[in-house]
Order: C-alpha cells, then sequence, then structure tokens
C-alpha cells in the first residue's frame, strides 16, 4: 500500500470517527495502546488515529499513485473534508510512499488536478522515499525511473 490517508489527533475519538464516515479504514488504534502486538510492554501511542488505502499501487508506481489518489479524493471528498474538521483530528495527511532513486536530483511531480483535490478535501501531503533493492528498479522506465 503505498498511498495513504492518515488522520490522527491526541484527543480523537476515533469510533465517532469511523460511525460519521462511510470508508473502509485499513489500520485503527487508539492513544495507551501498544504500538506493537507483540510487545504489549512496549511503546504506547500517544495519539489516535485511522489510515485509509487511497492507492495500493506499488512504490515505483507514483504516477499511478497519483492518478488513483486523485479519484479517491474525488470521490470522497465530502467524507474526507468533514473527517479533516472532526473534533479532535489535528494531522489529515495523505502519505504517497514512493522508491528513493539513485539520480543526481530526485523531483516528483504533483499535478495540478490532484492539489485541487488535496485542497478541496483539506489534507496536507507527504512524500515518503524509502529505498529499493535494484532488482526491483531496474526494469522501469518513465519519468520517475530514471
Amino acid at each position: 500500500m503505498s498511498c495513504i490517508l492518515r488522520i490522527c489527533g491526541d484527543e480523537l475519538d476515533v469510533d465517532a470517527l469511523l460511525s460519521s464516515a462511510d470508508l473502509e479504514a485499513d489500520r485503527v488504534w487508539c492513544r495507551g495502546e501498544p504500538q506493537r502486538a507483540s510487545k504489549p510492554e512496549g511503546k504506547c501511542y500517544d495519539h489516535s488515529g485511522v489510515t485509509f488505502v487511497a492507492s495500493a499501487s506499488e512504490f515505483c508506481e507514483f504516477d499511478q499513485q497519483i492518478d488513483e489518489a486523485t479519484r479517491y479524493l474525488e470521490i470522497h471528498r465530502d467524507q474526507i473534508a468533514a473527517m479533516t474538521l472532526f473534533e479532535g483530528v489535528q494531522h489529515a495527511i495523505l502519505d504517497f510512499g514512493i522508491v528513493l532513486r539513485d539520480v543526481a536530483i530526485h523531483s516528483d511531480i504533483l499535478p495540478l488536478r490532484f492539489l485541487k483535490a488535496a485542497v478541496a478535501t483539506g489534507v496536507s501531503v507527504e512524500l515518503s522515499h524509502y529505498p529499493c533493492s535494484e532488482n526491483k528498479t531496474q526494469n522501469e522506465s518513465g519519468r520517475n525511473g530514471d
């Protein structure tokens, strides 16, 4: 899952947020819960939140992620906009997970249609770059496969 809508806040009532929307949550967590189920004595969440999948395209398919995320924002505009204004929400971020390419200049374009959709819903945009093994990226081409 390469493009995730993450909504969170210190005092967010996640159950109430989810009952106000008709979107399928990918992951839900509550403040005070352990961050890892396998380590209940470990670090706990200091905020509550929920994620939704806006695009399941691969890290190396940034253009496809953009297209799918744009459609997701446009289709669910009213629900997402309402969630960003929901009591207790501090952050509403659309996070793209993309390949960190080994090039002199790494740039990624956010098209105007996408930006308009993001603004209309009130979400911020994050580009999270991840290193990828050569065998996953060597056969890729296109704008982002330099």
